[in-house]
């Protein structure tokens, strides 16, 4: 009995191994993209609201106070969101936020005031940002 006649195949099995395994690499692929896609949460967003922003009590170079208005949209936690205010040149003012309700809700008003002395006719810009999303609630310029 030649060995060599029994153990040798012409016959080719390599194009069936081929669509086994692009098959199992395709399953695992479509596995591994629909875990990612369908496992994540949806995002947060940041509350929607739409806020005025003004100076009152101003005189030359007296500090002065802001005074913020909720017009409408959606409730701001201060516990959740900060406000800051910016020079001209971008460097921040010290504002006194310690009498701002827990809530700022639709048709409140806040009384916020400024430590350091401005500029007269100058620009100044309110934010406020939401912290959880790190997004941008308001943004208003204010001129002196």
């Amino acid at each position: 009995m030649d060995l060599k006649k029994i153990f040798r195949n012409d016959r080719a099995v390599s194009p069936v191994i081929g669509v086994v395994l692009m098959v199992a690499i395709t399953v695992i692929l479509a596995a591994a993209i629909g875990s990612s896609v369908f496992g994540q949460s949806p995002s947060k967003s940041a509350p929607q609201a739409n806020i005025n922003a003004k100076f009152t009590n101003y005189t030359n170079s007296i500090p002065a106070n802001i005074t913020i208005e909720h017009l409408g949209g959606d409730s701001i936690s201060w516990g959740s969101a900060e406000l800051r205010f910016y020079d001209v040149n971008g460097s921040e003012v010290d504002v006194n936020t310690n009498g701002l309700t827990d809530y700022f809700n639709v048709g409140d008003v806040e009384g916020l005031y400024i430590n350091d002395t401005m500029n007269p006719n100058s620009l100044y810009n309110v934010k406020i940002v939401d912290s959880v999303t790190n997004q941008l609630i308001c943004d208003k310029e204010l001129r002196t």
